[in-house]
């Protein structure tokens, strides 16, 4: 469910009119008040996500609800396409399959199209790899809406468009970008604020009587990796490692996350009885590219340019054994 996310032009170039550049105090400061709205603020509403310029377009329902007790929740719900219905509380979640009658229940994953703006947040560490740049404003949802764009400096990011409603800090759409090219866009198509929702909100509709439920369980201990990155591009850092089956075969395999903040790339690393030839697959801002190591198969997914996972792929070894 995310934005479940860059390459370097002149800026000139990339936005056609000038903006104004830089790590702004105003930028940063809207940045931030975003994410606190999105994560505390109850909303519900229609969010369109499109890949590419005209592309494939689906549309979820999302039910946002926060409160003292139990924190931040979400359900999301598809309204076109696969049906998939997926409750989030925290950082677990419920996510159901209703066709294939599967429920798999764990770690919170990244859902396409999904508005996850809490990674905008660490605008100093952004602005060591991104620019700020404020470039008028918008309409979106019937709302006008500032521009914020963060522009790579390097070819190892997608570039990123935000349109904010400036008095309430909430996120209206987001755009995936490389160079001047939309690679994604995820935006309301409705919206509507309720101070006070209920509960009923976060129940599911799907009947999941009789499906087949498999439970990821929760990381206790901390997981030690048996693979490492050699080489990784500027600012990407192994952010999380672990252990987990595969949910079609019961397998178990590694899985390790790098990022540098915005893009995360993740890497599924599985023993394999017969080497498969190594595939590339690109979707919309998302690149899947595979290889193989030493009777391993490597899979990395992630919203990063191509030269970026292969970097991060080509540089994983074992962890050498004494």
């Amino acid at each position: 469910m995310s934005l479940v996310l860059n390459r370097l032009l002149p800026i000139a170039f990339f936005f056609g009119l000038a903006g104004v550049a830089g790590a702004s105090p105003d930028i940063e400061a809207l940045l931030q008040r975003m994410v606190y709205t999105l994560h505390t603020v109850n909303y519900e509403g229609l969010l369109l996500h499109v890949q590419g310029q005209g592309g494939d377009s689906r549309t979820m329902h999302i039910f946002h609800l926060f409160d003292a007790q139990h924190g931040e929740r979400e359900r999301l719900i598809s309204m076109d396409g696969p049906a998939r219905e997926l409750l989030q509380e925290g950082d677990r979640c419920t996510c159901v399959w209703p066709r294939a009658r599967l429920v798999i229940t764990g770690r919170t994953p990244s859902w396409r199209g999904r508005l996850s703006a809490e990674r905008f947040g660490e605008t100093v560490q952004l602005a060591k790899f991104y620019d700020f740049v404020q470039n008028g404003d918008a309409r979106v949802a019937n709302l006008t809406c500032n521009v914020v764009r963060l522009v790579p400096k390097d070819a190892y990011r997608h570039g990123y468009r935000l349109c904010i409603h400036e008095p309430s800090a909430m996120l209206l759409r987001l755009e995936v970008l490389d160079g001047d090219r939309r690679l994604e866009m995820s935006q309301f198509a409705s919206l509507r604020i309720v101070p006070e929702m209920g509960e009923e909100v976060m129940r599911l509709s799907t009947d999941i009587q009789g499906f087949r439920v498999v439970e990821e369980p929760a990381e206790e201990e901390p997981f030690e990796p048996r693979w490492i990155a050699t080489t990784l591009p500027p600012g990407y850092t192994l952010r999380h490692a672990a252990e987990r089956r595969n949910p079609h075969n019961g397998k178990l395999l590694e899985h390790l996350i790098y990022s540098d903040g915005l893009g995360n790339v993740s890497v599924f690393i599985e023993r394999q009885a017969e080497q498969r030839p190594p595939e590339q697959a690109l979707s919309g801002a998302m690149q899947r590219i595979t290889r193989n190591i030493d009777g391993f198969r490597l899979t990395a997914i992630g919203e990063a340019p191509e030269a970026t996972i292969r970097m991060i792929l080509d540089g994983l070894r074992p962890v050498a054994v004494p």
